[in-house]
């Protein structure tokens, strides 16, 4: 097993915790939810160390946030029978804290697609009746099971998009 995958134990004791933390934030059963995040982090992290200015690394988390939605840097997607819930989170050690509600979308009407991109499934929710659209990556440096769950819930809207060279 490589240094960032998940242990099937892991994988058992996140997806319980999660679900009951999620549930307490939603009125309906909670059927799968996991930490996402803006893309970009690797350019990001490039213009930081490349020493080009601030204005460079302004302008990229601008293009971020505009590609994420507007939705927040770190952000946790909680997926019920009839909506996809989108929260704002903290973190105390290992605790994950579900805070002030972003988003939130009827699941019906939605568009879901995905793409592989630097190593990670790039997630896109899209609902048209709204004009919203908001592209996120996994919550951690990989695909995980955990991740993979909340895009698995939403399958039924799921089209994959091939990768570009």
């Amino acid at each position: 097993m490589g240094m960032f995958d998940v242990s099937e134990d892991t994988y058992r004791e996140y997806s319980e915790k999660w679900r009951q933390m999620a549930s307490a934030h939603v009125g309906e059963a909670v059927i799968a939810s996991g930490p996402f995040r803006r893309g970009g982090a690797a350019a990001g992290s490039a213009i930081s160390h490349s020493h080009i200015g601030g204005l460079f690394y302004a302008a990229n988390s601008l293009f971020n946030k505009k590609k994420a939605g507007g939705l927040p840097s770190r952000i946790f997607l909680v997926v019920t029978p009839t909506k996809l819930h989108a929260f704002k989170y903290g973190m105390k050690g290992r605790d994950y804290k579900l805070k002030e509600e972003a988003a939130v979308w009827d699941r019906t009407g939605l568009q879901i697609s995905t793409k592989p991109s630097m190593g990670v499934t790039m997630l896109t929710i899209e609902s048209p009746g709204e004009g919203e659209k908001a592209t996120l990556a996994p919550g951690g440096v990989k695909d995980t099971p955990l991740t993979d769950d909340v895009i698995n819930a939403l399958k039924d809207n799921v089209t994959e998009v091939p990768a570009t060279a």
